[in-house]
């Protein structure tokens, strides 16, 4: 347990190492149009007028056409550093638009422990990841690119448009329940089971959730609770309920491996394991609390230390099309698909409840209080 505590503070302290910031620049080249031409007053010369005219012409169009391939070279490979949908939105995204992506997929802990460590040298253009309070954090220590805007920003819904941040260090994308009240069906049935959160903490057995600092969702499901609740009170009701039985998973995979198995009974558990756990007939009901599921924002970010910006800007574009949103909420073969697209038009699946609210505090908020709750969590979940 003592290995485990100091991992956990590892990755925690990790994630918040002042930056020291590598700079580098993007080169870029530009073709001068068009050929300086030489007159004489030899007839000779001035009778080949037209075959010097047709050569400019064709200099003037292979400068063009050089300049035009300087500015979109799909050969530059961008890195985008991912949780979900990575692995399939890369060769999409390369198929769709011809610029060039590697994708590799991380857990939300272990991504951003990545970024930090590579801050003086970063290995990644674009980041796709849930937790807009821990991607605030980095913009708040200059790790991103802000105050561009993308040309499609107008796709996304009401909804959508309020959670994009005054300086745009990131853009919101979509967004799931980190966490529905998931339970076990051989042990409680619908008139025994929690519906509200208030309910879940003051239920007599043992319940359990994903860890904060390793899995992507669960930070955002602890600090709905301590947003919604006051930090103190929150950590009142937390700590009464380690005391009562709590389990803490390191991801939401074991989550559901221990609803299955009987050895929780009731889950906080991420809409994606829920819904699986139902589909695939697993001894699983989920229900979406009328207050709301605590909020995952999935949203994208930019490396403001990218070579390659503008294959980096027309990734996030292409994300904001409701193609792209329909085609990933379409991927049955994934439970990643189960989220709320942003995007006007996009569609989502009919599995899950058409009208779930979402509890979802401020980025400012989430980023303020990371240290300290992921801190406070690790402490208690060591004993």
């Amino acid at each position: 347990m003592r290995n485990r505590r100091a991992a956990w503070i590892m990755v925690i302290a990790l994630s918040f190492v002042l930056i020291v910031t590598g700079c580098g620049a993007g080169n870029t080249s530009t073709v001068d149009e068009g050929a300086a031409s030489n007159t004489t007053g030899d007839e000779g010369v001035a009778s080949n007028t037209s075959a010097v005219d047709a050569a400019n012409s064709q200099n003037d169009a292979s400068a063009e056409q050089e300049s035009s391939e300087d500015a979109f070279d799909p050969g530059a490979t961008i890195t985008l550093y991912g949780n979900d949908f990575v692995d399939e939105i890369a060769p999409k995204f390369t198929e769709d638009t011809g610029y060039e992506m590697e994708a590799v997929h991380y857990g939300g802990g272990a991504a951003l422990a990545k970024i930090e460590a590579e801050q003086g040298n970063p290995q990644w253009d674009v980041l796709m990841m849930d937790g807009h309070g821990s991607i605030r954090n980095l913009a708040d220590r200059g790790f991103l690119l802000t105050d561009w805007v993308p040309d499609n920003i107008g796709n996304l819904n009401e909804y959508g448009q309020s959670l994009v941040p005054e300086d745009n260090a990131y853009t919101p994308m979509g967004i799931h329940a980190s966490a529905l009240i998931a339970y076990n069906t051989t042990i409680l049935n619908e008139d025994t089971v929690p519906t509200t959160w208030e309910e879940f903490f003051a239920y007599e057995g043992p319940v359990g959730h994903a860890d904060p600092a390793v899995a992507a969702p669960a930070y955002p499901l602890v600090s709905s609770f301590f947003e919604m609740w006051g930090v103190e009170e929150a950590k009142e009701l937390y700590t009464k309920r380690f005391e009562d039985g709590l389990y803490v998973y390191p991801k939401n995979g074991p989550v559901s491996k221990a609803l299955i198995s009987g050895e929780i009974h009731i889950a906080a558990l991420q809409e994606h394991n829920a819904y699986q756990l139902m589909l695939d007939g697993e001894p699983v009901q989920a229900i979406w609390p009328d207050e709301g599921a605590p909020g995952s924002l999935r949203v994208i970010a930019i490396n403001k230390h990218s070579d390659n910006l503008e294959a980096a800007k027309a990734f996030v574009e292409y994300m904001l099309e409701p193609e792209t949103q329909s085609f990933l909420t379409s991927m049955n073969e994934t439970n990643s698909s189960f989220f709320t697209p942003l995007s006007e038009g996009a569609s989502m699946r009919q599995e899950r409840r058409q009208d779930g609210t979402f509890l979802l505090p401020s980025a400012e908020w989430a980023a303020e209080h990371e240290t300290d709750i992921k801190t406070w969590f690790a402490d208690r979940n060591v004993n």
